[in-house]
């Protein structure tokens, strides 16, 4: 007899939250929203990407062809080269020695 309580009680509240919810879905779709479950497309993900990552360095480029600009302008360095001949570019690490 306790059995059968309590699946009365569990169903009976089933379907009372089932109710809520179809209702709070009809008002948001009423309100011209959309369901919390809508996605976004692969698509509107890359654009946003990339006018976002577009939008952050366009004052870089602007700024590289402006220091791009100042140094064609002035010609030729006088100053020393930064290497000098047999110099090479070194990072300064080495691969382990063999032991």
């Amino acid at each position: 007899m306790g059995i059968v309580i309590v699946a009365m009680v569990l169903s009976f509240t089933l379907i009372v939250v089932k109710m809520g919810l179809d209702y709070s879905k009809s008002k948001l779709l009423e309100s011209g929203g959309q369901p919390a479950d809508s996605t976004l497309l692969m698509s509107e993900l890359q654009e946003m990407i990339a006018s976002a990552v577009s939008d952050a360095t366009e004052p870089l480029r602007e700024r590289i062809d402006q220091l791009e600009q100042k140094q064609l302008s002035s010609g030729p360095s006088a100053e020393a080269p930064i290497l000098s001949s047999g110099d090479t570019a070194d990072s300064g690490v080495h691969p382990p020695e063999a032991i």
